[in-house]
């Protein structure tokens, strides 16, 4: 035995009674969380970082048969990203005709005088155009990139409000065409000649968020493995007697650590699923970075077991709640995900990334709790009086 503790000192530390009472006030509260999840995840969208999610779905119908030249759609609706692998150059026409882009052979070139220009860096071009910006004005082609690919935001195979059409939103649980996108067209030039690739914007419902939600719930469970053991005494490196709760404390970092593992995957969809412009990715990139860090750091200085390891628990279940699970909560009532990732595996992450927080931020609190300093005198404050 360590010296300084005792037997009757152990035995003296507070039992579990009160865990039963903690574990239905952190259930209550992390339900009345969830049931906030329909007012906090618009039925429309969420477009935002590398994941975004989305019900509309933009598919292109027609395209001209051109060898080399390919079009595509990426985050529902959000982007069309024409491809130009020959030597001729393919010049996308703007709202009113006019050149708006070029790709080919000399990388990118944008036309500064195309209102379009302005109005496609914004989803719903939500944008001041410049007084500069006349579509009648000739062309002022300036090189914005180099390769043979190019996405923008284009208004014509969109809704272009993030409130959904009157008509979805008396049914949302319809899948149909977008009323007026039946059939959209976006032209452009290639060898002297005029194309359009044409397609249709289509309302797909998503699921329900709560199958998810109880399908990741059992794999955040073993973080509650370690409830049965009990704290031991240890002697810090000044010679004071401590306590350690290791039992509990390491199977709750290893499912931490776990979830951040998996969420790495939405630190490649941030970079690679969406071809954004690198200063767009590397933002959204570097707050992925950020929550996993946190989480990381929580669940490694959790393992370690020292001074704080169930506070650096408690702060690294919080970071990835918030950062990998509300934070794309969208992901779990949306139909069209931008993620390399199948869509199941997507939303069973992030499901779990908001789940955890029950099992692991209960064993953070549970073990913060045993371990303070008086807890000696908690057991005693729910004992009847006159009993020892």
């Amino acid at each position: 035995m360590t010296p300084g503790w005792s037997e009757a000192r152990l035995g003296a530390m507070p039992s579990l009674r009160w865990v039963p009472r903690l574990l239905v006030r952190a259930a209550v509260v992390a339900l009345a969380g969830l049931a906030l999840i329909p007012a906090m995840v618009s039925p429309a969208l969420a477009h935002g970082r590398g994941t975004d999610a989305t019900n509309y779905a933009s598919r292109i119908t027609a395209a001209p048969d051109l060898p080399g030249v390919s079009w595509a759609v990426y985050g529902g609706d959000e982007l069309l990203e024409v491809t130009n692998e020959t030597d001729v150059e393919v010049v996308v026409l703007g709202y009113d005709g006019e050149p708006y882009l070029r790709v080919g052979p000399d990388g990118v070139h944008e036309n500064r005088s195309s209102p379009a220009t302005y109005l496609n860096t914004d989803q719903y071009a939500r944008v001041d155009v410049p007084p500069h910006a006349d579509a009648s004005a000739p062309p002022d082609w300036q090189r914005v990139a180099g390769g043979s690919s190019r996405a923008w935001h284009d208004h014509r195979i969109h809704f272009m409000s993030a409130v959904p059409h009157p008509e979805i939103a008396a049914d949302p649980d319809t899948e149909r065409i977008v009323p007026g996108f039946d059939r959209w067209e976006v032209p452009f030039i290639y060898d002297g000649r005029e194309y359009a690739v044409a397609g249709e914007l289509r309302w797909i419902p998503g699921p329900a968020p709560w199958p998810w939600l109880l399908l990741a719930l059992p794999l955040t469970l073993p973080a509650l493995l370690g409830l049965r053991t009990q704290p031991v005494a240890t002697v810090a490196e000044d010679g004071e007697p401590v306590q350690r709760w290791p039992g509990l404390v390491k199977p709750a970092a290893v499912v931490l650590g776990l979830s951040v593992l998996a969420n790495t995957s939405h630190l490649v969809d941030d970079l690679f699923a969406v071809p954004l412009p690198w200063s767009i990715l590397a933002f959204a990139a570097g707050q992925t970075a950020l929550f996993l860090a946190l989480g990381a750091f929580g669940a490694w200085r959790a393992w370690q077991g020292g001074d704080g390891a169930f506070t650096a628990l408690g702060v690294g279940a919080g970071a990835v709640l918030v950062g990998q699970g509300l934070l794309l909560l969208p992901v779990l009532t949306a139909s069209q995900l931008a993620s390399l990732l199948p869509d199941t595996a997507v939303r069973l992450i992030v499901a779990a990334s908001i789940v955890q927080a029950l099992p692991v931020g209960a064993a953070a609190v549970i073990g913060a709790r045993r371990l303070l300093p008086d807890a000696d005198h908690l057991g005693a404050k729910d004992e009847p009086a006159g009993t020892g």
